[in-house]
């Protein structure tokens, strides 16, 4: 299984460094899941990605492929179906029989960066009551996104609801596989003022029964721009030009979650006009658990004023998750 998302993100990640000018390490994946959030339901896009299909509880579907419509949010990505957690160890070199092994088969020490969080498996969720509570600690309150920003319309999503992206590149609402506990949403909005439009934010908490069934929503989100560069996020929002990337711990300056993932675009709103707007969303990874902001932008706003908020969002939910999930540092 380990094989199978390291092959999506060497893929990805190959193609993907070029075009989005940055630095990249290796196309490994890591161990665990993979960050929901969930793409619009119409108005928002929020990153929370749909897991394929899974058989009985623990075990899932190895086919990986897309999944069917719902209506969205935001960025949520669809997620394939999650295979078994398997070990993907390297073999051990063996002498001679009654011998030792050779010097030039001893294999080199693991060098890759990992995660410093291990959460405390006593307080990871196991339950959808358990994943719901926690959802709600984390998410973020409106007044993190910055000054001026209050909730948006709807505030909260279904919580036994996610976004899935269809095969015609439109985001669906559905109810959540049995691989998720609990996906759930919140919005935010700055008022248009002046010269300056209106701006959407929302954020998502998506718990999995597995780190592994997490893994993978990171893993087919980054697969979802390369899919559909061009997606409506409902009614008369939609999205273009995207591209996407994503960095393991200890790659691209990701130092605080085992997976993040960006993605980057622009957001049209045809009934305000149409003219491009910012479009960025971010989601990381904690073992089970993957927290996702979603910025649509309006007229007038810097990338930099955006990103700023989306930064602030995301930190507040990665430090409240760390905090909830106990564990070490």
């Amino acid at each position: 299984m380990r094989s199978a998302r390291a092959a999506i993100r060497a893929g990805i990640v190959i193609g993907l460094c070029g075009a989005l000018l940055v630095g990249c390490g290796s196309g490994d994946e890591p161990e665990g899941d993979r960050a929901s959030g969930s793409k619009g339901t119409t108005g928002t896009k929020e990153p929370t990605g749909t897991e394929g299909t899974t058989g009985a509880e623990g075990t899932t579907d190895p086919s990986g492929g897309p999944s069917a419509a719902t209506s969205g949010d935001g960025p949520t990505g669809s997620a394939g179906s999650a295979g078994s957690e398997g070990g993907d160890k390297g073999g051990t070199a063996s002498g001679e029989p009654g011998g030792t092994a050779a010097p030039d088969a001893t294999p080199a020490p693991d060098t890759t960066p990992t995660p410093d969080f291990v959460a405390d498996p006593a307080l990871v969720p196991k339950n959808r009551a358990d994943a719901l509570t926690l959802a709600r600690a984390v998410i973020t309150r409106p007044t993190e996104y910055g000054r001026g920003y209050g909730k948006g319309t709807p505030y909260e999503s279904d919580p036994g609801d996610w976004n899935v992206l269809d095969t015609s590149c439109n985001w669906q609402r559905e109810g959540l596989p049995r691989t998720v506990l609990a996906s759930f949403t919140r919005r935010g909005q700055l008022p248009a003022s002046g010269a300056k439009g209106l701006v959407r934010i929302s954020s998502t908490v998506t718990v999995h029964r597995t780190t592994s069934q997490a893994d993978w929503e990171m893993a087919e989100t980054l697969e979802e721009a390369l899919r559909c560069p061009d997606q409506r996020l409902g009614g008369s929002e939609r999205v273009q030009q995207l591209m996407s990337l994503g960095s393991a711990f200890g790659q691209s300056a990701n130092l605080t979650a085992d997976d993040s993932l960006m993605e980057r675009g622009e957001f049209i709103d045809e009934s305000g006009g149409g003219a491009p707007a910012h479009y960025a969303w971010n989601q990381s990874r904690l073992g089970t658990v993957t927290v996702s902001v979603v910025v649509k932008g309006g007229k007038g706003h810097t990338p930099l004023e955006l990103t700023t908020a989306q930064i602030q969002a995301m930190t507040s939910m990665v430090n409240r998750l760390k905090n909830a999930l106990g564990g070490t540092e």
